[in-house]
């Protein structure tokens, strides 16, 4: 530095000259496979992740974020709220679209009186999950779904197919699980 360099020019050159001995590589970093743990929230805030939980583990974190860019590109598709489900942990999620307040089980006979469903419910849809989730988990499946489903659509209900519990007595009513549905 020249002899006429003020202190604030000779300090930023001394931290300058410092940032090579710094051992993370600027190509490791923006690797979801090799960032480092701690660095992997702002990894997905730059790829533009919608939803992020530090509960999540290590590999669903970087799973989340290896798919950011082509979820971005879906967004508002059926594959794209699977995929955002999936990579949050809920496994494969059934979406039924254009729910109607009835149902295709026998119970109804069509005979030209009425017609199946109503004009105004083609934008309702349900999510049927493998597992049972918790009520906290389902308040994040419905962020997530919020975030990834077209913005036109409504969601009318969350159900799983697996029982929360067994019924012996083990588990009290705490309101931690619903009755199949959340």
């Amino acid at each position: 530095m020249p002899s006429s360099a003020s202190a604030q020019e000779v300090a930023l050159a001394m931290t300058i000259a410092r940032l090579s001995d710094v051992p993370i590589r600027t190509r490791e970093i923006w690797s979801p496979d090799n960032c480092p743990s701690d660095l992997l929230p702002w990894l997905a805030w730059a790829f533009g992740c919608d939803e992020w939980s530090p509960d999540w583990s290590d590999d669903a974190k970087r799973q989340t974020i290896r798919e950011a860019v082509s979820v971005q590109r879906r967004k508002g598709s059926v594959w794209s709220v699977r995929r955002a489900l999936s990579n949050a942990g809920y496994g494969t999620a059934q979406i039924i679209e254009g729910v109607y307040g009835s149902t295709y089980n026998g119970s109804l006979k069509y005979n030209g009186l009425s017609t199946f469903g109503s004009p105004d419910e083609w934008a309702k849809y349900r999510v049927i999950l493998d597992r049972p989730i918790t009520n906290q988990q389902a308040e994040q499946v419905r962020r997530i779904l919020k975030y990834t489903a077209p913005a036109r659509c409504h969601l009318v209900s969350l159900i799983f197919t697996e029982a929360a519990n067994l019924y012996d007595g083990a588990l009290r009513y705490d309101g931690t699980y619903n009755y199949g549905t959340a």
